[in-house]
């Protein structure tokens, strides 16, 4: 396979305990081999220079460590372990930055391939690229269908909140600082969702959820068909129908026109769940939060929901309050910090006051939630 870091391609080929990257001529000094030779087993085959190295008993391919992280809070975990490659640049040994590169070992990670400088590449260190290559891999365990070559060369024009966070991390410290706050935050949100049900009834209310969707879908129907227009009605069903088939996102794009009290209970239940769906929780922990939500819930409950699958934060965090739910004031606050940090269009002496206010928020009610 042809790897490339965004300055130099490398041919690599794998085995199940072995490694090799091939050079050609232009990317080594042929007066060097012995210094290479020093550092790893090579072979010179007519140009080229085929380097093998021996993987570490117990390694794992960074590959398959990035398709096991499945949740956000798993995915940001592993992409905080990328700040042990700042260490392993030197002024000689420079790593060459690929996820088919590197390996994990235990927690340690592992760059296979290392070139020297002046003599193998890659031969110089570049701190632009070498950040570049940083944020990129940090991407690719949140963006797992794109090749990494694309995101690297595309990170100017990724448009996602958090995607632009990164790119515009103007050092590895910022990077990382930045990654270790989104942790925080993440786990406080998990913690306080956690909170909401109790793990003793959890299978009990499982069941119960899923029959109360369907009872929902079932009813709502009837109500449709009795008492919306025909445009909204048709837009209720198409609705119905991506939520039925687990299409959450569709099922709120399908019924975002409409203000929570131009809809009736079933439609709000369907984009509550969807919201909840689509929420960045465990499977686990969604179960948890749609066990609390049925198509007997309150339209404060139903609408907080809605309202925070639509990005409405300050809307959610109203109706949280007026209900006196702590752990739903928690998430909204949590959110509602998040829209405001990737708020480049806010004046910053606003910006950075709301942001101490929901900090300061955020901090007391997992204090209180904690105790």
């Amino acid at each position: 396979m042809k790897l490339f870091n965004g300055k130099a391609y490398l041919e690599c080929a794998k085995s199940d305990d072995k490694v090799q990257i091939i050079v050609d001529k232009t990317q080594y000094d042929k007066g060097a081999i012995a210094t290479i030779q020093s550092y790893c087993q090579v072979e010179q085959i007519a140009d080229d220079l085929t380097i093998s190295y021996t993987l570490p008993q117990g390694a794992i391919p960074f590959a398959q460590a990035a398709n096991q992280a499945r949740t956000k809070l798993e995915k940001l975990r592993l992409a905080n372990k990328l700040s042990q490659l700042i260490g392993l640049t030197n002024d000689y040994q420079i790593p060459y930055l690929h996820p088919e590169n590197m390996y994990m070992v235990g927690g340690q990670l592992v760059v296979i391939h290392s070139g020297l400088r002046g003599i193998l590449t890659p031969d110089h260190q570049e701190a632009a690229l070498f950040l570049d290559n940083l944020k990129s891999l940090i991407l690719s365990l949140f963006m797992p269908k794109l090749p990494y070559e694309k995101i690297l060369a595309g990170l100017s024009a990724l448009d996602d909140k958090f995607a632009k966070r990164v790119v515009e991390a103007d050092g590895t410290e910022d990077l990382f600082a930045f990654l270790r706050q989104e942790m925080a935050r993440t786990e406080a949100k998990l913690k306080a969702t956690k909170r909401l049900v109790s793990k003793r009834t959890y299978q009990v209310y499982r069941v119960v959820g899923v029959l109360a969707i369907m009872i929902a879908l079932i009813s709502g129907i009837s109500w449709y068909r009795a008492s919306t227009s025909d445009k909204q009605k048709k837009d209720i069903i198409e609705a119905q129908t991506s939520f039925i088939i687990n299409n959450y996102a569709k099922a709120q794009t399908d019924l975002e026109k409409y203000e929570p009290k131009a809809l009736n209970k079933s439609a709000k239940y369907i984009l509550a769940v969807s919201s909840i769906n689509l929420a960045d929780l465990t499977a686990a922990q969604k179960q948890v939060v749609l066990n609390q939500v049925s198509i007997k819930s309150d339209d404060n409950t139903l609408n907080y929901w809605l309202y925070m699958g639509r990005g409405e934060f300050e809307k959610s965090l109203n109706l949280a309050q007026n209900l006196g739910d702590e752990q739903l004031t928690l998430l909204a606050y949590t959110d509602l910090y998040q829209a405001t940090k990737l708020n480049d269009k806010m004046a910053g002496a606003k910006k950075q006051k709301r942001l101490a206010d929901y900090s300061k928020q955020i901090d007391e009610l997992t204090k209180k939630l904690g105790k």
